[in-house]
């Protein structure tokens, strides 16, 4: 019998485009906003790109509802720009999906290379001072998270 294996595209050397897409729903019983990197689908389980990245960070003061105000969200936009410049440099981590439920926001990205990724959140936690950053990486070879909303 033949074995079909999946060929997954190459990731382009400029990187992979980011187009979004909105999810509400509820998790434990809580509301959730999350969006989803749809211009992934391609590269979605891609051999090269199989740890998940979550960087997961508490909010301050979240509304009853568990979101941001207006100003903790501003916030956290300029702190996602700073996790995309260092993680998304030279195509290392994937850009999959952004989760706000419960008072935290995640960012999750899959990326090549662990190690290199664990020294840059590592750096992130030592220079971003308005929040507290939780990172955590661990195999998903299926990208099981980003799957849960494409």
């Amino acid at each position: 019998m033949w074995r079909l294996s999946k060929k997954h595209r190459d990731v382009p050397e400029s990187g992979v485009e980011h187009s979004w897409s909105m999810f509400q729903g509820q998790y434990d019983g809580k509301p959730l906003i999350a969006r989803a990197n749809v211009a992934l689908k391609p590269y979605a389980g891609h051999p090269k790109y199989s740890h998940q990245v979550g960087v997961a960070i508490p909010l301050n003061s979240p509304n009853e509802h568990g979101f941001p105000g207006s100003d903790e969200a501003s916030q956290l936009n300029d702190i996602e720009d700073r996790i995309c410049a260092e993680l998304e440099l030279g195509n290392e981590c994937l850009f999959a999906a952004a989760i706000t439920t419960g008072g935290m926001r995640e960012f999750v990205f899959y990326t090549r290379d662990p190690q290199s990724v664990e020294h840059k959140l590592k750096h992130l936690r030592e220079t971003i001072e308005s929040h507290t950053l939780q990172g955590m990486i661990k195999p998903d070879k299926d990208w099981g998270v980003y799957r849960q909303f494409v």
